[in-house]
């Protein structure tokens, strides 16, 4: 009689379990998925902005990909960037938010080592059009030296700037920094 018992009730979690499911599923719709990295040209453009994105999008494969890319691929990156810009040849793309391409991890401070400091900083972070990072406001902050190390880190973002109108527009984002020692 328990077995009989134990037995309808697992079947019937497991019914509710599937509708619950099957409900959620419905009721939200898959969600596009960011992209990680400089999109393909999908809106009409011109030959020089077609030749310029190819290269933006090929200098941002060049950040992404190495382990640690080095000052050399973050120069062209932002030089590509640049140069379209003082050539006011519009991004390909509709309007899209900022995309980092490289985010660099912080560095702990002797204090903070010895204090064996542990946590998050929470930074606000301006992304400028041009590719460069602006204010850095600290959000939830650790002692220490550890938000100025966070901060430094943060002004080493490499990303696309945000599309609107066809244009580079600055943006803000929260980024959030771990400090863990093992």
């Amino acid at each position: 009689m328990f077995r009989l018992t134990f037995s309808l009730c697992l079947i019937q979690l497991t019914l509710l379990a599937l509708a619950n499911l099957s409900a959620n599923q419905v009721a939200r719709p898959e969600q596009p998925r960011r992209p990680n990295g400089v999109p393909e040209a999908s809106l009409p453009c011109t030959s020089e902005e077609q030749a310029w994105w190819t290269e933006l999008r090929t200098a941002s494969e060049d950040v992404k990909y190495p382990r640690r890319p080095g000052e050399k691929q973050r120069k062209k990156f932002l030089t590509v960037l640049r140069n379209g810009a003082e050539k006011s040849l519009a991004p390909p793309i509709p309007d899209a938010r900022s995309v980092i391409l490289w985010k660099t991890e912080p560095q702990y401070t002797n204090a903070a080592r010895d204090r064996e400091i542990n946590g998050t900083v929470t930074l606000q972070v301006e992304l400028l059009a041009n590719g460069g990072v602006g204010k850095i406001e600290v959000i939830q902050g650790l002692p220490e030296g550890l938000n100025d190390a966070a901060a430094e880190a943060a002004r080493k973002t490499i990303f696309l700037p945000a599309v609107k109108n066809r244009q580079f527009v600055s943006s803000s984002v929260r980024l959030v920094m771990t400090f863990n020692i093992y």
